[in-house]
This record gives structure tokens, sequence and C-alpha cells, in this order.
């Protein structure tokens, strides 16, 4: 920076100014620069106890837990504060359940989460506010939702290098895993009055009525069981609760866990996968 002038006033002034130029420059090179790994496992639904949902069939208002797993590798070094979000989209057929504490999210000591309506669907942003600790394994964040409307959508979840408010820089070693989608489905309530004369498959609950019990044993009446089936619990409104897959080899019985379900009414539902064996019980807990 050059500086000419005749005056002892003027040159003091061009002196102070290219002394702030120099510190400024001096500055920027001293930025620090992190590299990492931030990513995003599979995003998985389950009711309330735990148990995999079925994200085609999701219904009405009911409540579910979306979980996705966060981890991040840092060679040793923590993921400075300011550096990152975490932007959850719900899409249009989802919504937070309005009793669920955002600080209950998990990860909460490193981020803070807000919620938003975006574009007409659900956000969830979780701002880095203090640093990850580094090589961060697997740690799940979970969220309450529910069933808003019927229809087709999709949960997208990104984990985005923002450096919106740190003085580094930090870089993405593998872009390609920060980012995760779920599409999923919410049907209509199961309708219990047509559902009950249906099925061609003679079965039975044991024991029912039940109580301190977590599985049931599921008995076909004649014959054996070959293929597989599709396992569905309803509570006595309708309402689906949990859902599962089973591969039967000519089998003539089975277990179905139950979870912790409350006492009550409810409804067993097998339906093999190609539709032409199915059935619907009746089970009560005490």
């Amino acid at each position: 920076m050059k500086c000419k002038s005749k005056s002892t006033g003027m040159g003091f002034k061009c002196l102070f100014f290219a002394g702030l130029f120099a510190v400024s420059l001096n500055s920027i090179g001293q930025r620090t620069a992190v590299m990492a790994d931030p990513k995003l496992g599979a995003i998985e639904l389950s009711d309330m106890a735990g148990y995999a949902l079925d994200a085609n069939s999701l219904q009405p208002d009911q409540l579910i837990k979306l979980r996705i797993p966060v981890a991040g590798e840092s060679h040793g070094k923590s993921i400075p504060a300011g550096s990152c979000k975490i932007k959850i989209g719900l899409g249009s057929k989802l919504e937070l359940d309005p009793q669920f504490d955002l600080n209950s999210a998990g990860l909460s000591s490193y981020f803070s989460w807000t919620s938003s309506v975006n574009s007409g669907q659900l956000q969830i942003t979780g701002d880095l506010i203090n640093a990850l600790p580094a090589d961060l394994k697997s740690v799940e964040v979970a969220f309450r939702v529910k069933g808003a409307i019927e229809g087709k959508s999709t949960i997208t979840a990104n984990f985005l290098i923002t450096n919106h408010k740190t003085p580094v820089v930090l870089s993405d070693e593998n872009g390609a895993n920060n980012g995760a989608a779920l599409a999923y489905r919410v049907t209509k309530k199961f309708d219990l009055v047509s559902s009950i004369p249906e099925g061609n498959l003679k079965l039975s609950v044991y024991p029912n009525p039940a109580k301190d019990v977590k599985s049931v044993m599921i008995k076909v009446a004649q014959g054996k069981l070959n293929g597989k089936y599709k396992v569905t619990l309803f509570d006595i409104t309708g309402k689906q609760l949990r859902a599962k897959e089973l591969q039967l080899n000519f089998a003539p019985n089975f277990t179905y866990e139950l979870g912790n379900i409350t006492p009550g009414q409810y409804l067993i539902k097998v339906l093999n996968t190609d539709g032409t064996e199915s059935s619907v019980m009746k089970f009560e807990k005490f």
C-alpha cells in the first residue's frame, strides 16, 4: 500500500490505514480450516413403543416416532459451533405433535431445534450452537409426529455445512452421505366393521383374553401357513399400531409380539402378500 504526502498529518493517516489493512490480511490468513464428514443415517418410523411401522400404511392422527441417526467424523477435532444445520422436512401429510417438546429430540446440548412451515410442509431445523464432539458415533435424534391428511409425500433430511456463525471454515469430506429421504403414505383409517367378517383363514389367538403378556401365539385351525404374511395390530377404533412382515414355512402357528400395549380391545389382521389369504381376530388385554 503506497502513500505519498508532504504533510506530517496526512502521512500519519496513511500509515494508520496501511496498518489496518495489514492486520486485516493477517487475520484472514489465520482463519482455521477444519475438514470433517457430518452424515445422516436412514430415516426410520416406529410406533411409540419402538416397533417399526410400514411407511406406506400410516394412519391419520397416528402418533409416530421419526428417528434419524446423526454422526460425524472429524479426525479428532470437534465440529465447530455455527458451522452446520440439520434441516428436516416432514412432507405435506405429516405434522409435528403439538405436545412434543423439541428440546427432547436428542443432541439438544449441541443443536437448538426449531420448527416452521415452509412451502406447505413443516420443517424442523437444528442449529449447531455448541461444538459437536470429535468423531461422533451414530446418535439418534427423534421427533413425535402424526398423520395429518391422506396421501403420499416424502420426508427429507439434510446435514448442511453453512459456516453461518463461525470464525473457521468447515469443509465436507463426503457430501454424498449428508442427506436422507423416506417416501410414505397416510391411508384411510382402517374400516373396523367391514374387516371383521372378511377372511378365509381360520386362525385363533392364545391366550385370549390375556393379562401381562407382550406376545401371543397365533394358530391355524387346519393346514399350515406358507409364504410371506403381513400381521397388523389395530386398536378398537381402527387405528394401526404396528405392522410386521413374516416369512412362514409350513408353520402351524407363530408368535406375534404385541409390545407394551395398554389394557383394552384390539384387532390382529393377517394377510398374505398376494391377498388370497386373510383373517381378522379380536384380542383383549385386561
